[in-house]
């Protein structure tokens, strides 16, 4: 794919709907995260290496079938299952296989949803996630501290 997709694209705050994030540099910024958390539990070259992949990737179906809203997700769980599938549909269809562990999935979720706090608060932003959610989702992975610093 050449293009990318524009996040926050439904988000009511104009600071956000305009913000310019895409896909591309999401996905750049949670792989960075998601580096910077397996360096720092200390995961074995092998582990990071698949973790840093998945999280590169992780939104490339977005390229294709657009990004659906949280808040679309939360209203219409069963519009939100049936994108999981086709979501998975086209990541295997363009060669995006990955195998996490049930640690490595938590991380790769936290590292998503902190990156899209840290670039609300980057445009003004408050309250578009649940800081307490992510600093307990922190504490449950052993990077609390981290994750501390990082919403500071």
């Amino acid at each position: 794919m050449t293009h990318t997709v524009n996040r926050w694209h439904c988000y009511p705050d104009e600071r956000l709907r305009n913000s310019g994030d895409t896909i591309d540099a999401h996905q750049f910024r949670v792989s960075v995260m998601c580096a910077k958390f397996a360096i720092s539990l200390k995961f074995p070259d092998s582990r990071r290496e698949e973790l840093f992949f998945a999280a590169r990737t992780h939104d490339e179906a977005e390229k294709v079938l657009g990004d659906m809203p949280g808040p679309a997700k939360e209203r219409f769980p069963a519009l939100a299952a049936a994108y999981a599938e086709a979501e998975k549909t086209v990541m295997a269809e363009m060669g995006f296989r990955w195998s996490l562990t049930d640690q490595e999935a938590a991380i790769l979720h936290l590292a998503d949803k902190l990156d899209g706090e840290l670039w609300a608060r980057k445009h003004g932003v408050t309250g578009s996630h649940d800081c307490d959610k992510l600093q307990s989702m922190a504490d449950d992975l052993g990077l609390g501290e981290m994750v501390m610093g990082m919403l500071k």
